[in-house]
Parts: structure tokens; sequence; C-alpha cells
């Protein structure tokens, strides 16, 4: 069965407020975000409930230079 709770990187770039996928590269990379992987698909997935539960670093982003 199927994880509804999977997401692909584009949308969780979109629902952080990220114009480009190399923000959320370094969320994974830094181990804030963990990889999954969906039977018979090559692409990142991402746990939906996991990126909405990050903090709020936008914010923050924006106000340094």
């Amino acid at each position: 069965m199927e994880n509804p709770d999977l997401i692909k990187v584009a949308e969780a770039a979109h629902i952080l407020g990220f114009k480009q996928r190399k923000k959320i590269d370094l969320l994974i990379k830094e181990g804030f975000l963990k990889v999954h992987t969906k039977k018979d698909s090559k692409q990142i997935w991402l746990s939906k409930s996991q990126v909405l539960d990050l903090p709020k670093t936008s914010a923050i982003e924006t106000l340094t230079p």
C-alpha cells in the first residue's frame, strides 16, 4: 500500500516557500528531512507531515543578507 503522506521534492519546496529545490536538498543533507522511496519510482519522496513540522526558517532566511 502506498503512503499518502509522501510528496515530491518540488511540492515540499512549494509548501516551504522556496523557489528552488536546492534548499530542500540542503535540508535533506543536514538531516532535517528524511528521504523515502516508493516501489517502482526513482524519484525522491518526502513526508508531507515532516515538511509541515519543520521550524519556519524561511522567514529568518529573508532577513539574512
